[in-house]
């Protein structure tokens, strides 16, 4: 985190609907000539790099491939000067926690994929230099920021995650990772709760930093129960009222059966 603060220029990105203009919602890391990214992703960085993240439950197929390979066309040429970006300063990454094993396969058949690192994956005779990060696959010392991006991580994970952040001294880092914290512990809130009821190695900075997060899941989540609950009630007392007029048909139907009976009694004795 604190290696990659001044690289981030900011979010922009593409997305083309029908009857809609052009836009973009691409991570754009601008590295500035000189600067050392010390892990074996960041190495592979140029002077612009196009990152796309995709959800755990979105897809990465070979037209989700192509279409971020495109953005990158794009990026490259819409400038106001020609050539303004060179192609052999521009990568492309492509972020998920799954391994995309189809992808992968296709890509072999046309281009060279070869393995940089646990959960790296480079594409070589593209036209950018390109690479998939398998969050799953990284090693957690080194990628504990990316791979804690996950509604599945373990206690070891989440104590070694609230560590890093709170190795971190800058002011303005700090408050950018604890959005990443805040939305972690969000997403496995099962954990962070362990981790503050057991004690454990948290700090007491980070336990009022989360608590109200998990709070508030609590207050969301007893609502939701009681609504629930109200439900039940709601659909018990509809059944109890057709049990009721089940019981009145019944009743009726018995009835109407003895009136047939006293009927053909009479009929019988004419």
């Amino acid at each position: 985190m604190r290696e990659t603060k001044h690289f981030v220029q900011g979010c922009i990105a593409i997305w083309k609907g029908k009857n809609l203009p052009l836009r973009i919602d691409l991570l754009i890391i601008r590295k500035k000539p000189g600067e050392v990214i010390k892990n074996e992703i960041g190495t592979f960085f140029l002077g612009h790099n196009i990152i796309e993240y995709k959800s755990p439950d979105d897809s990465m197929n070979i037209d989700t491939f192509y279409k971020v390979l495109s953005y990158a066309c794009l990026y490259k040429a819409d400038t106001d000067t020609v050539d303004e970006i060179l192609d052999t300063d521009i990568t492309v990454s492509l972020i998920r926690e799954r391994k995309p094993v189809k992808l992968l396969r296709q890509l072999e058949k046309k281009y060279q994929v070869k393995q940089a690192g646990k959960g790296i994956y480079r594409i070589d005779g593209m036209l950018f230099p390109m690479q998939v990060i398998v969050t799953r696959e990284l090693e957690t010392d080194r990628h504990i920021w990316l791979k804690s991006l996950s509604r599945n991580i373990d206690i070891v994970q989440a104590e070694e995650l609230l560590d890093s952040f709170d190795r971190l001294e800058a002011e303005e880092t700090r408050t950018k990772a604890a959005v990443v914290v805040n939305l972690v512990s969000d997403l496995n809130s099962g954990v962070f709760e362990q981790i503050v009821n057991g004690g454990g190695r948290m700090s007491e900075a980070l336990k009022r930093m989360i608590l109200p997060e998990l709070g508030e899941l609590k207050e969301l989540l007893a609502d939701k129960i009681a609504e629930l609950a109200d439900k039940d009630a709601e659909l018990a007392d509809k059944n109890a009222e057709l049990a009721d007029k089940d019981a009145k048909l019944a009743d009726k139907d018995a009835e109407l059966a003895a009136l047939k009976c006293i009927l053909a009694e009479k009929e019988g004795q004419r």
